[in-house]
């Protein structure tokens, strides 16, 4: 990866500060990030008022035009 000499100075100096190796705390970053990342992409969270509301929802019946949509033929097959 390349890195300005600003960038790499400012990692040097975080790495050292927390006992790390460049490439530990680099890892380090990178991994929790990914998680972040993967998780703000992936769960939804609802407040207790929302979930209710939405699993009411899901019990409901389906709608007929809801229906009639999954059981059309798509174009692009």
């Amino acid at each position: 990866m390349r890195l300005t000499p600003e960038q790499r100075q400012t990692i040097d100096i975080a790495a050292s500060l927390k006992g790390s190796s460049i490439t530990q705390w680099a890892i380090d970053h990178l991994v929790t990030d990914a998680r972040r990342d993967i998780e703000e992409e992936t769960v939804t969270r609802l407040p207790s008022k929302a979930f209710d509301e939405f699993l009411k929802a899901l019990d409901r019946p389906m709608p007929k035009a809801a229906k009639d949509l999954i059981e059309m033929e798509p174009d692009w097959i």
